[in-house]
């Protein structure tokens, strides 16, 4: 009997936090599911329209379209710069040098700033009247840019944001990554007279690839549900031109009361991070293999 009750104990002694986990992650993300396949508004009843709301989203409604091509443009361009960024400072600051440990911090720093205050700060530095942007187009001569207040801009605009804030993430984990390479296969490499690249190509990247894939993964779900930058610096404008899902699926719930329908744009927007969060799941279990 007591060797029963030390068998059972750890399971009672993890059972709340477990009921709590359940609470609040599997019961919204089940009532999300349930509400995707209802007609529901502020002043209506839910009413339940089976695929209706899938249907439309796919196959009907254009400014989905527009907003899914905003969202995949965004999380391509900004997680892909991110990651060049990153990697080419992982490289630059991976060896012993005078001021590295002054260079590091302000590298680090746009990480650690707030979202919303990194948006404000941007929205101002975009101002065609008094931003500083402008200040330094007009002493180059050039004209003034709209860049929050232009369809044409708009987007990139928030991609610099995004770069700017988040190369940080991919520079710390893919320094961290580098720190996991056997000096003694580069040393030995130099001695065969391998160029930079070789080494690197053959080397470095192999043992990196577990780093690479992490930082990834991680910066495309961020990207993916950017909100609050978007949020305070353009409000998804000039009209949708630079809104993503993340921001549309709120302005749909949220400020037209479609709650049925926003529901399942939420949905369609966790199978858009499932699928390839997947396939870089795949990625990590591989062993790395020298070239």
């Amino acid at each position: 009997m007591a060797r029963s009750r030390e068998r059972f104990l750890p399971y009672v002694l993890v059972s709340p936090i477990l009921i709590v986990i359940l609470a609040l992650g599997l019961y919204p993300f089940v009532f999300v599911i349930w509400l995707s396949f209802q007609t529901w508004t502020a002043a209506t009843q839910p009413v339940f329209v089976g695929l209706e709301n899938f249907y439309e989203i796919i196959f009907r409604d254009q400014t989905f379209r527009d907003v899914l091509d905003n969202t995949l443009v965004y999380v391509a361009s900004a997680v892909t710069a991110e990651f060049l960024i990153g990697l080419g400072l992982a490289l630059l600051l991976n060896r012993e040098f005078k001021g590295k440990r002054v260079i590091a911090p302000l590298i680090y720093f746009p990480m650690i700033v707030t979202p919303v205050a990194v948006g404000l700060t941007f929205r101002i530095m975009y101002n065609i009247e008094y931003g500083p942007f402008t200040y330094f187009l007009d002493l180059l001569g050039l004209p003034p840019v709209k860049w929050i207040a232009s369809a044409t801009y708009s987007l990139f605009s928030l991609i610099l944001v995004d770069i700017w804030q988040w190369t940080p993430f991919m520079f710390l984990v893919l320094l961290a990554g580098l720190q996991i390479v056997p000096k003694e296969c580069i040393e030995a490499s130099q001695l065969d007279g391998a160029s930079y690249w070789q080494r690197f190509r053959h080397i470095t990247l192999p043992f990196l690839r577990g780093s690479i894939a992490v930082a990834l993964l991680i910066r495309m779900i961020d990207a993916f549900k950017a909100f609050d930058i978007i949020y305070t610096v353009t409000e998804g404008g000039p009209g949708t031109s630079s809104a993503v899902l993340s921001f549309f699926t709120y302005i749909v719930g949220f400020r037209r009361f479609s709650l049925g329908y926003a529901a399942a744009m939420s949905i369609i927007l966790f199978l858009l991070i499932l699928i390839p969060t997947q396939l870089l799941f795949r990625r990590l279990r591989r062993k790395p293999e020298l070239g």
